[in-house]
């Protein structure tokens, strides 16, 4: 972080820039894993363990 400062660029815009760019990238990813865990979840409703 320092050597931002020293290079003359203020670290939080570098930080929320790289955060922004980012963000499309980290929902796709969220929306990906809620997907896989709804069908997993299905897949057990269907298929009951047996008790026996």
């Amino acid at each position: 972080m320092v050597v931002l400062h020293i290079a003359g660029l203020p670290v939080e815009e570098v930080l929320l820039a790289a955060i922004a760019a980012a963000s499309p990238l980290i929902a796709l990813i969220g929306w990906e894993i809620s997907s896989r865990m709804k069908r997993l979840k299905a897949a057990l409703r269907r298929n009951p363990a047996d008790p026996t």
